[in-house]
């Protein structure tokens, strides 16, 4: 069979191998049209070369039928074009060189996005997948001008603080806002590398007013987003997430990132958790700490930041992206969410944990745990008890019996965010840095500080009575 053109009948055009396979009618690697090619997809035949190939041993004309479905892609089987109430049998003169033309009729344009497939067709073209992104903590972080702790005080925050570009430290007044907002390490080249591989949108549960204001920092030429930003203003969810309000996104070719704790996950996306890559979050000021309830000091209380592009966590996610775009665009897969399940179940693989501190928590039903589903998705395999197949324990107390037990036999002992940080890297940790301790007070700066102003007066004091003692 000869090779396909790529999308258009120009002699110069780039050429796509045999089509793998369509999805909605369109190369799922080049985005051109079935009906355009030139012979059809190898393996990917229809009508009356399907039938030869693998169905009607006659070879009659009647619609193509395909004998195993391997996959049904939006509801269509990708190799025959069979809706999935049919894969038992006919294709019902649904095949994949009019499934295109479907789409476009009113019934249908109705259940997919008001981008319509031409849009689709396009982001296949272009190799684009589509991805949307969180905006506050995981893209930026903000606080209102009056929320500054006693430690961010210390460091020099106060209401008048103005933009330190320096910092990528900005203030909104626009609105009455009034908030300062910093912007995550990285966050500059992560847009501008995603957008060669990604079509971006923007969902964020802030309100429009918010959202423009950051927007305007992050893109302020409207280059990476293009006006394809959906605030809580325009979500009919409430405070739950779905793809279903931003046009073209549609699941099969959606990637979501997003800054969430393991309890949020289920809450915010509900019906997109296959879809769904999580990041930590960007806790830049106090007030974010405060309100997720996060019990050390912020980032601006320690006088610091995150990493950017090497280390960084916007420098993780854009290596796990590019792995996702590479799978599916290089690889066997039509549905991205099959694409995430495969690569993030790799990353334990191999593992055998236990769970020591679970006993205590929920003696009855472990496996109903966030953190045990979390270690099964990563690829690990779960126990609750203890055996010689057991490679982790993960626990809280060292002095658990499980904890002396990995000690005695030389499994590697860990704490719970060994399992976090591996499915925030997707990749697995280094167990020395999740040793199991006995739990530490942690003081803001600014009671580090006092600290010492005591010890010192203390100091003072004594030095003063030992000199009026020796004058005596």
């Amino acid at each position: 069979m000869s090779d396909m053109k790529r999308g258009v009948n120009d002699d110069d055009a780039p050429r796509c191998p045999p089509h793998p396979r369509f999805v909605r009618g369109l190369c799922f690697l080049c985005g051109v049209k079935e009906e355009d090619t030139e012979g059809g997809a190898l393996a990917v035949a229809v009508g009356h070369e399907m039938m030869k190939e693998e169905g009607d041993d006659h070879g009659n004309d009647d619609p193509a039928r395909c004998p195993e479905h391997p996959d049904i892609v939006l509801g269509l089987s990708y190799r025959c074009g069979a809706t999935e109430e049919d894969a038992g049998g006919s294709a019902s003169g649904v095949t994949v060189a009019n499934i295109d033309r479907a789409l476009v009729l009113p019934g249908c344009a109705a259940a997919t996005s008001t981008a319509g497939t031409s849009d689709l067709a396009t982001l296949f073209r272009e190799r684009k997948l589509i991805l949307v992104l969180d905006l506050d903590r995981t893209l930026l972080n903000s606080t209102r001008l009056d929320g500054f702790s006693a430690g961010e005080r210390w460091f020099g925050f106060t209401p008048d603080t103005g933009d330190k570009v320096d910092m990528d430290l900005f203030r909104l007044d626009s609105d009455n806002l009034g908030m300062l907002t910093k912007l995550r390490p990285f966050v500059r080249g992560f847009l501008e590398q995603a957008s060669s591989k990604f079509e971006m949108h923007v969902y964020t549960l802030g309100n429009q007013v918010y959202a423009k204001a950051a927007i305007d920092l992050l893109d302020p030429n409207g280059v990476y987003f293009g006006g394809r930003v959906v605030s809580r203003d325009l979500s009919t969810q409430g405070g739950k997430k779905s793809l279903d309000v931003i046009p073209g996104a549609d699941p099969v070719a959606a990637v979501i990132l997003d800054a969430l704790d393991l309890d949020d996950t289920d809450v915010a996306w509900p019906g997109h958790q296959d879809n769904l890559i999580l990041t930590n979050r960007y806790r830049y000021f106090a007030s974010t700490c405060r309100k997720s309830r996060f019990d050390i000091p912020s980032l601006a209380e320690q006088g610091r930041d995150e990493k950017g592009e090497h280390g960084g966590s916007l420098g993780v996610a854009l290596g796990v992206l590019e792995r996702i775009h590479h799978a599916f665009f290089d690889g066997p897969r039509a549905d991205v969410r099959e694409v995430i399940t495969e690569l993030r179940g790799q990353v334990l693989r191999g593992c055998t944990v236990a769970f020591s501190y679970l006993e205590q928590r929920m003696e009855d039903s472990p496996d109903d745990t966030r953190l045990w589903t979390l270690a099964e998705r990563l690829g690990a395999m779960c126990r609750k008890d203890v055996d010689q197949t057991v490679t982790h324990v993960v626990a809280e107390d060292p002095e658990t019996q499980k904890a002396q037990w990995a000690r005695d036999h030389g499994k590697f002992l860990v704490n719970p965010e060994w399992i976090k940080a591996a499915s925030f890297r997707w990749c697995r940790q280094d167990a020395q840095e999740f040793p199991v301790t006995a739990r530490r007070v942690v003081l803001e700066p600014i009671e580090l500080v006092a600290a010492v102003a005591l010890v010192y007066l203390e100091m003072r004091s004594q030095a003063e009575r030992l000199e009026r003692n020796h004058e005596h």
